[in-house]
């Protein structure tokens, strides 16, 4: 049975656009990707969520780092 789109969400409550990247600091979506996730088919969400882990691999591979932490957002 699939998962519903809420639950599949990578957001983790930590909603802060990186200026330099220009994704999300907490789950690494683009704004549009954040706007529009719960439109996406299926298809379009697993191609968002296989993207993810690259963008963070990506961004800490270039020596970026995080000023939060989640504790901050419990």
């Amino acid at each position: 049975m699939a998962v519903s789109a809420q639950r599949q969400s990578p957001c983790i409550q930590v909603c802060q656009i990186n200026v330099q990247t220009g994704f999300c600091a907490g789950c690494f979506r683009s704004q549009e990707e954040i706007a529009r996730w719960l439109r996406y088919t299926d298809e379009e969400r697993e191609a968002v969520l296989n993207r993810l882990g690259q963008r963070r691999a990506d961004f800490f591979d270039k020596g970026g780092q995080i000023n939060f932490s989640p504790f901050d957002y419990e």
